[in-house]
């Protein structure tokens, strides 16, 4: 009788073991998810290196602030910008503007804003250091523009001619393409 239990213990192990496999094996499936988010930079049709407002369009009420990133899409090391941007002063001002995380190391970026009807100057760059290299590169905000609107209308934003990147030898870092923005103020 001592056999016989033990087989059949035996037995039901076996088919307990059988049976977690078989759970597993078929739990271990990839999730198959639409990657399609129309604000992903990877699907917004940009040739990188590119420079893009992040949302691209806002749709907002009067009397309102909002916020819009100037974002890099896989650029090369930059040590400095200069962001030449564009916009229509009627509907909306410029409030502030704020270094995002791609100018962030070892000191913090030096900053420069001239404003004048319509044409939004930003320089932002590292402070000189000798002993570390003040250079960033990848996909990141470089900045966040906050506006308040003033006028029912759209605002295109755009990126003007004098838009440039530098790396840490002052040479230029090229851009292939440029993306646009919209504020919608209703």
């Amino acid at each position: 009788m001592l056999t016989s239990y033990n087989s059949i213990l035996t037995f039901n192990k076996i088919k307990l073991f059988g049976l977690c496999l078989i759970v597993l094996a078929f739990s271990c499936e990839d999730a198959d998810y639409d990657l399609d988010n129309p604000y992903d930079p990877t699907n917004m049709d940009l040739d990188p290196p590119a420079l893009f407002f992040h949302p691209p369009e806002v749709s907002t009420s009067l009397g309102e602030s909002i916020s819009v990133e100037v974002y890099g899409l896989k650029l090369d090391s930059s040590a400095g910008a200069h962001f030449d941007i564009r916009y229509d002063w009627g509907s909306v001002t410029v409030d502030s503007v704020v270094p995002g995380p791609f100018f962030t190391g070892l000191n913090d970026p030096m900053e420069i804003i001239v404003d004048e009807q319509g044409i939004l100057d930003v320089f932002i760059y590292f402070l000189p250091d000798v002993n570390s290299d003040q250079s960033q590169s990848g996909t990141w905000s470089i900045a966040t523009v906050y506006f308040s609107t003033i006028s029912k209308g759209e605002s295109e934003l755009l990126f003007g001619p004098n838009t440039t990147l530098r790396d840490a030898n002052n040479e230029l870092v090229t851009i292939n393409e440029y993306g646009s923005g919209y504020i919608n103020v209703e």
